[in-house]
């Protein structure tokens, strides 16, 4: 009985703490651009896709892989190993990607694109741009920022999102205080070390307890990690730029006296301020 519970208490585990979470500095409020493009959708930065982060192949495409359109957007995905097929449908449409093929299925409409899907680590990446274009999904690309934005009240309503609208039980001032400017992710094998570089872009100076930098991990044995509502947030100055950093175990359950980790399948950025 004791065994039983130890599982069912591990496997349940969607809350906890990072064991480590502090701001590693405060650089200068001159205007710096972004390192690198990042995705947005709606209100999440989406640092984490598994088995890879989105990138930028060299049709200077977003490439995603095929399951994140499920757990993020909302479509449904499947594939067919035979005829190498991806088929997406979203709402009344439905579109259909083939491994290494320029040709994208619409509905009944044929078309073509400037890059094509890869198998990347065992799973199917496609291009994000092309499939938002088919489906009418409103997009947005900012130059200066090196953000490409997705955006509608149809996105991200999946069962994966809902779980972690539930747990984010605050009161939200800004949903959109902060810009990200730069993170750096390492896998280790027990651990995940994140450190986050983000700019206060509300023209103002925020005050002690409101700053949200917010970061949820997602784990495939249902962990979800956020951070400890609890901890100091300090004050930030008009245009400062901070950098936090975090490092947070994978969750687990026992099996045959064994710890069975979780494997990380998503990373959620917010940037936002708290009312309280």
């Amino acid at each position: 009985m004791g065994k039983l519970l130890c599982n069912i208490m591990l496997v349940s585990v969607l809350f906890f703490c990072f064991t480590q979470e502090a701001l590693t500095g405060k650089l200068s409020a001159e205007s710096i651009a972004p390192s690198t493009p990042f995705l947005k959708i709606n209100n999440y930065y989406v640092l984490f896709t598994t088995p890879q982060a989105p990138y930028i192949d060299k049709n200077n495409r977003f490439m995603v892989p095929l399951r994140s359109i499920n757990d993020l957007l909302g479509g449904h995905t499947s594939y067919d190993p035979a005829s190498k097929t991806a088929t997406i449908q979203f709402g009344t449409h439905q579109v259909k990607f083939k491994m290494n093929s320029i040709e994208i299925v619409t509905d009944s409409s044929t078309s073509v694109m400037d890059t094509v899907p890869v198998l990347n680590k065992n799973a199917m990446f496609v291009p994000l741009g092309v499939l938002t274009t088919q489906l009418k999904i409103h997009q947005e690309w900012d130059q200066q920022n090196k953000l490409y934005s997705l955006s509608g009240k149809e996105l991200m309503k999946t069962p994966m999102m809902e779980n972690v609208e539930d747990l984010d039980r605050v009161t939200v001032d800004n949903e959109n205080a902060f810009h990200l400017l730069s993170y750096k992710l390492t896998l280790e094998k027990e651990k995940v070390r994140l450190t986050i570089t983000a700019k206060n872009i509300t023209g103002k100076k925020l005050d002690e307890g409101i700053e949200d930098l917010n970061t949820t991990f997602i784990f495939n044995n249902g962990g979800t990690a956020t951070e400890d509502r609890n901890r100091k947030r300090p004050s930030i100055d008009k245009n400062e730029i901070v950098t936090r950093s975090k490092e947070i175990p994978y969750p687990g359950i026992i099996e045959n006296k064994k710890i069975i980790r979780g494997e990380l399948e998503y990373i959620l950025f917010k940037g936002r301020t708290l009312k309280w």
